[in-house]
């Protein structure tokens, strides 16, 4: 049903799409073209950068930010986990944070970090969440170094910053749209795998500042073409659906597996991939052997994974992270009420430990 259009045919027979079915396609076209749209004007981080001043907040090491963003990156997700709210919370703040530190010409210190990444959390779960968390509990959370009006002042600076856009595309919107353009041959188990997957490598991309200067339909289509590589058997999927797969997506859409930066950004997937401690070999080995009857649920609440998100990059090591402070679970909580297979759960368990602790001490 969520298969394009009539004009693509397998060797053999026609593919008939109902007409429902073909008005369904259509809006998911259009829907991906506005989101792309977006992220190549209003949210496109470039459009946010200016060069940076003398003022109050300077850096003595560009290095520092690098670092204090990946901090605060592993530091929101064990927020969200905490209080189970949507993942896409983090990838919306981050978003926000780093575009209105663009606006500031990327200069700040550990407590200026501090105050905007509370202030983001604050404005993404206001705006996406339906379980709200009060600011008094913000405050808490940095140890009552900020008051709530510190918050909420910060709030209306930030907000003016980005032009009040607070809804921006994200990687796992992208990742689901596109998904919706595999044949219809393609059975639920391995469309579930693929998306578990894809989803990880989108999380793990938002803890790198390499992935700014990235569309996050790029990032999305990258994600999706390595777990189609690597992770993904062809009993699965055969080589004719990926072939009606990627195709549709071109002539629909205009994504090409042949672009340099979709080559870029898969590498770089790819390294953080191995960096974060998955083997393939692991990986394949699950997914072959995963009971297509069993669904995400049936899984209870106390078989949420958790898992080691060490999303470094390649000459930065943070020494003063503690390993309790980068695990977050691999389940997110709007995913909850979604089939799922178990043999998509490929990651390595590890027991959490410890409570929130501010990013930036």
């Amino acid at each position: 049903m969520s298969y394009i259009t009539k004009k693509y045919t397998c060797e053999s027979h026609a593919v008939a799409i109902p007409a429902k079915a073909q008005g369904k396609a259509s809006f998911v076209i259009d829907k991906v073209q506005a989101m792309m749209r977006q992220e190549q004007t209003v949210y496109l981080y470039r459009r946010y950068v200016t060069p940076p001043t003398s003022g109050e907040y300077l850096l003595e090491d560009p290095e520092d930010l690098v670092i204090w963003r990946e901090k605060i990156c592993h530091w929101t997700y064990s927020v969200i986990d905490h209080f189970e709210l949507s993942r896409k919370t983090v990838a919306v703040s981050i978003n926000i944070f780093d575009r209105y530190l663009a606006t500031q010409g990327n200069r700040c210190d550990g407590s200026l970090a501090l105050l905007v990444s509370l202030t983001t959390l604050y404005i993404a779960i206001k705006v996406h969440e339906k379980k709200k968390i009060k600011l008094s509990t913000l405050t808490e959370l940095s140890r009552c170094q900020f008051s709530s009006k510190d918050i909420e002042q910060m709030e209306v600076r930030i907000l003016q910053s980005v032009s009040w856009f607070v809804h921006p595309p994200t990687v796992v919107d992208f990742i689901c749209h596109l998904l919706k353009f595999l044949p219809p041959t393609v059975p639920m188990p391995a469309r579930q795998n693929i998306y578990e997957l894809s989803r990880y490598m989108a999380e793990l991309s938002i803890c790198n500042p390499f992935f700014l200067e990235h569309h996050p339909s790029t990032i999305a289509f990258a994600s999706i073409i390595n777990v189609l590589e690597y992770e993904i058997s062809f009993d699965s999927v055969p080589l004719r659906s990926r072939s009606l797969f990627f195709r549709c997506l071109h002539d629909e859409l205009g994504f090409h597996r042949g672009r340099t930066v979709v080559g870029a950004v898969r590498v770089k997937l790819e390294v953080m991939v191995t960096a974060s401690g998955i083997t393939r070999s692991q990986n394949k080995e699950n997914i072959l052997h995963s009971p297509s009857s069993t669904t995400y649920s049936d899984t209870t609440r106390d078989d949420i994974s958790v898992f080691s998100t060490s999303c470094m990059s390649e000459n930065t090591e943070m020494k003063s992270v503690k390993s309790s402070d980068i695990r977050r679970r691999c389940n997110s909580s709007d995913s909850r009420n979604s089939q799922r297979s178990t043999g998509s759960r490929i990651f390595r368990r590890m027991n959490r430990r410890g409570s929130l602790i501010t990013p930036c001490n």
